[in-house]
């Protein structure tokens, strides 16, 4: 395992370029997408693109009705139950997706909650029929690709190997052979339909960087027999073999972006920086070698920045279990304080990612129509933009304040 020591070398290394506003990736076209639980519909995006227009972002993740299976491509039974007359109305929803040179980084969502049978064949059939469908819709639009939201949002988690019955006395090697099978026909349904698609995974193999907020700890382990006990019975137990299934198949036009999700959390330009080192070089061990070339190529970083988290807009992390001092360090600061922290949070988050970074609210707070957004978040995202763009330094940093706010929280927490 690498030592502290050498992520702060790694992070002084790579921070070594902020002063003159350099990132890690070169200066070009990095892009902020709007992502919340609203979900938009892109006849709403055609429908209000002038305004949309208005707002610092360069992209909108839209997503299809319920009717139409919402995009829960693991969820075979809703699927099944879409007609025919709601597939040809996803289609014409679809067809309404307006083209613009301001938003022109549009995702389509697709989800991991589930009802299938990772051993199920005909199980499968439904699923690549389904995302099959999704990536075509998504090219016919103009889109960049598809969203993968991973996350299991019912009772069902597709990713752990605990608590599925269908797995009940399987041999583990057997399970990762067979969910590595089917990353590989979720690769080529995507890519027969869609050979150039982006795919903006909000969560992936960062998951497992030492400090995640939401999962086992196996980056960086170099103890192959430590890593694969621990991996067995991890929430994201199946996700290394899904993505080397994905590797295994993936053509040179495809992108497979790592949304990062745990970015919500930093509260310091290192953390951005170091996620990119244990990302991109400690996570090959969950590579198999013979994918590590396209891993290297192809999988690239992306980052997030959380507005309800910046924002102390609820509590959210405490109902999860989160420490108070994580969970509350926002609500000790004022709103400008705050909006420095997102401001701060953005700068970085577009010093570190290839591209893309996600800017999440699950509040049904509106962007758009500037409802619900914290005081001074849009010109943060505006300012930090300027900033980046131009090879400004940020200018200031936050981690005494943040420091001063959780000692606040733990100082108020009930004893």
């Amino acid at each position: 395992m690498r030592s502290p020591c050498w992520y702060l070398l790694s992070g002084c290394v790579l921070l070594s370029g902020v002063v003159a506003g350099q990132g890690i990736y070169p200066v070009a076209a990095k892009k902020v997408i709007e992502f919340s639980q609203r979900w938009y519909a892109p006849s709403y995006v055609r429908d209000n693109l002038k305004q949309m227009e208005t707002l610092p972002f360069d992209g909108v993740i839209v997503s299809l009705p319920d009717g139409a299976g919402r995009g829960e491509v693991f969820d075979v039974k809703k699927w099944r139950s879409v007609s025919a007359q709601e597939r040809v109305k996803a289609t014409a929803e679809l067809s309404t997706m307006p083209r613009s040179e301001v938003l022109n980084s549009n995702f389509l969502i697709i989800f991991g909650a589930s009802t299938m049978d990772w051993f199920n064949d005909d199980d499968w059939k439904t699923v690549t029929e389904q995302v099959r469908f999704l990536a075509k819709g998504a090219k016919q639009a103009g889109l960049k690709g598809l969203c993968w939201d991973a996350e299991p949002y019912h009772d069902r988690n597709p990713w752990k190997v605990a608590g599925q019955p269908d797995l009940a006395g399987r041999n583990y090697a057997a399970i990762y052979d067979k969910v590595r099978q089917r990353g590989r026909e979720f690769m080529e349904a995507i890519q027969d339909e869609f050979p150039e698609a982006v795919v903006l995974s909000l969560r992936q193999l960062s998951d497992f960087q030492d400090g995640s907020t939401f999962s086992q700890h196996l980056l960086a382990f170099h103890d192959a027999k430590k890593q694969q006990d621990e991996l067995k019975t991890a929430w994201w137990s199946l996700h290394p073999a899904f993505t080397n299934g994905l590797l295994d198949v993936m053509k040179p036009g495809i992108r497979w972006v790592d949304g990062n999700e745990d970015a919500y959390f930093y509260t310091s330009p290192l953390d951005f920086y170091r996620s990119v080192a244990i990302v991109k070089q400690d996570a090959q061990v969950l590579v198999a070698p013979e994918n590590r070339g396209r891993f290297g190529a192809q999988y690239e970083m992306g980052q997030t920045i959380s507005i309800d988290f910046t924002g102390a807009q609820f509590g959210i992390l405490a109902k999860h279990g989160f420490p108070v001092e994580v969970a509350k360090q926002a609500y000790y600061l004022t709103p400008q304080q705050r909006a420095r922290w997102f401001e701060h949070n953005t700068y970085y988050a577009l010093q570190t990612t290839q591209e893309y970074v996600w800017a999440y609210t699950e509040r049904p707070g509106d962007w758009w129509e500037r409802k619900e957004i914290p005081a001074g978040f849009e010109e943060a995202i505006r300012s930090a933009k300027r900033k980046y763009a131009a090879g400004q330094p940020l200018g200031f940093s936050v981690e005494d304040m943040l420091l001063e706010a959780r000692k606040k929280a733990r100082q108020d927490a009930p004893k």
